[in-house]
């Protein structure tokens, strides 16, 4: 009984806490976490094609995003993590990455079924 009490008590104590989130000075806004992820999981997508073109991450990488949207890695960790720390952002900024990714399928999608009846 006194090991459920302590466990108890623990488990309350962690769960009160609070733990203050502090905003990167470079944060990445809400719009441009969007374009940005959406990017580079469209990249992580395409390097996966076979054949592998051994230029493509020298070409188009995630270096290439950086430069694209003025940002490094260190500052898109740094933002991911903040929102991380706040769910119904971080939902928000990957359903609207699900939400470009879903409109592009289906225009492709129509582009396709376009050309079947061409």
């Amino acid at each position: 009984m006194k090991k459920f009490s302590l466990l108890l008590v623990f488990i309350l104590a962690n769960c009160s806490t609070t733990v203050s989130i502090e905003k990167p000075e470079n944060l990445i806004d809400e719009s441009l976490m969007v374009d940005l992820l959406y990017e580079i999981s469209i990249l992580d997508a395409m390097s996966t094609f076979k054949p592998i073109n051994r230029n493509f991450e020298k070409v188009y990488g995630k270096s290439y995003v950086y430069r694209k949207f003025g940002v490094d890695s260190l500052q898109l960790n740094q933002s991911d993590n903040y929102y991380a720390n706040f769910p119904r952002i971080y939902h928000r900024i990957y359903s609207r990455v699900l939400l470009k990714m879903n409109r592009i399928k289906d225009s492709l999608d129509l582009l396709e079924k376009n050309q079947k009846i061409d």
